[in-house]
């Protein structure tokens, strides 16, 4: 028994060296992240619109908040690009509002960017967007999709800009909902299977030990 309590140990300070590094490694991850000086926010994180079963003279209000979370003011632009069919892109509408200004009121396709926002350390502004269904479309416009992406970049004096993008995908009424926008990494997940990985093989490895010594015990009696 007494052997058996001193391999366990030693299985804990091998599992406590094989998962230190990954540890180590995401702890300064985070770190870098706090110590940007240019570090933009956006929410929600990965998708603004999700809408299917749109018809004509239908809309989707959302709200995009950006935050400055670097340690340096900024100024940051927004873009769109078409990641999708153009038919049914090319004739639905984009209002975009900030603080009661509005900031754009025309043709989605016809959007490029909004004109350079500035935004202090510490500060947030909401974007008010909103998507429309002309009401004049008719059939032909059925059974559509549009996927896009907006871009925020942020740049500072004498930094690399830094990005973010935030998808969104409208489907016409008889139009099932499918992946259209660009599919986003999950960079959790390696992490995840690592930490399950070495949990496991420190509990098997443990097992086993507890196995043998009573087997060995058992020829012994």
């Amino acid at each position: 028994m007494k052997k058996l309590f001193q391999i366990i140990p030693l299985l804990l300070l091998f599992s406590w060296v094989s998962l230190s590094p990954v540890t180590s490694v995401y702890a300064e991850g985070e770190n870098d992240t706090e110590n940007k000086e240019i570090d933009i926010s956006i929410t929600p994180t990965d998708t603004l619109f999700e809408v299917s079963n749109m018809k004509p003279g239908d809309w989707a209000p959302r709200t995009i908040t950006v935050k400055n979370i670097g340690s340096k003011d900024f100024e940051y632009q927004m873009q769109l690009q078409n990641s999708g069919d153009e038919k049914l892109f090319n004739e639905l509408l984009l209002e975009i509002k900030a603080n009661d200004e509005q900031l754009y009121q025309d043709k989605l396709a016809n959007f490029k960017s909004l004109p350079i926002r500035k935004l202090a350390t510490g500060n947030e502004e909401n974007l008010e967007v909103t998507i429309r269904f002309p009401e004049h479309l008719g059939n032909e416009f059925q059974a559509l999709q549009s996927s896009f992406a907006f871009t925020f970049t942020a740049q500072g004096n004498e930094s690399e800009p830094v990005q973010e993008e935030i998808i969104g995908q409208i489907s016409s009424l008889g139009s099932p909902m499918s992946p259209g926008g660009p599919i986003l990494p999950d960079s959790s997940t390696n992490l995840i299977n690592y930490l399950l990985l070495c949990g496991a093989l420190v509990v098997g490895g443990i097992v086993m030990v507890i196995i043998i010594y009573y087997r060995k015990l058992r020829l012994v009696q």
